[in-house]
């Protein structure tokens, strides 16, 4: 698999955008929660031993798999696993299924949200079209299919909608953090 294809993603990030930690503190909390195990690499982890209490598979049972295939799996879709980020500043995720948001105030549907913040981009406020208001990506419901954020806990090979992380994991990330914690989905690709 290489770098530039897409991997599917459920994607934990503190609710304030602007709260950052390092990714050793990510990767420690994301143990210390049970979510994740051991170090694949500098960047990835093994699923934890309360992988399967935290997070719901909905619909049909899914096949699990846990160990990579090759080495060349890790940071793939192809087995659950976890990647921690941080970044300097917010920067926006979304992917080619983010579908348009639409304003808070007048429900203008946003149809130019892509050209304003491009997947990784720093998330600038824009004027709504239909009546002036000043948005940025934090203020629109993108219904858990995009998010802002400088910290990230990462579980890949999850598709939108097949999991449901449990309250369990946000009290636990709230206890190991001191931030509050949401979550959404993407299918985007990233170097590894």
């Amino acid at each position: 698999m290489s770098a530039s294809e897409a991997v599917p993603r459920l994607v934990l990030a503190p609710a304030d955008a602007d709260w950052h930690a390092d990714a050793a503190s990510l990767a420690h909390w994301a143990r210390g929660v049970g979510l994740a195990g051991t170090p694949l690499d500098d960047r990835h982890l093994r699923a934890g031993e309360d992988f399967l209490s935290l997070l719901s598979f909905l619909g049909c049972s899914p096949t699990v798999s846990f160990d990579p295939p090759d080495t060349a799996a890790v940071g793939s879709g192809l087995f659950y696993h976890l990647r921690v980020q941080a970044f300097d500043r917010p920067c926006f995720r979304a992917d080619a299924m983010t579908p348009a948001p639409r304003c808070p105030e007048c429900r203008a549907r946003l149809e130019d949200w892509r050209r304003w913040w491009p997947a990784g981009a720093e998330p600038d406020p824009r004027a709504c079209p239909g009546c002036g208001t000043e948005l940025t990506p934090q203020r629109l419901n993108w219904r858990r299919s995009a998010g802002v954020g400088r910290s990230f806990i990462e579980v890949l090979g999850i598709h939108a909608g097949t999991v449901q992380p449990v309250d369990a994991l946000f009290t636990r990330l709230a206890e190991q953090s001191g931030a509050q914690w949401g979550y959404f989905f993407v299918q985007d690709a990233v170097a590894r």
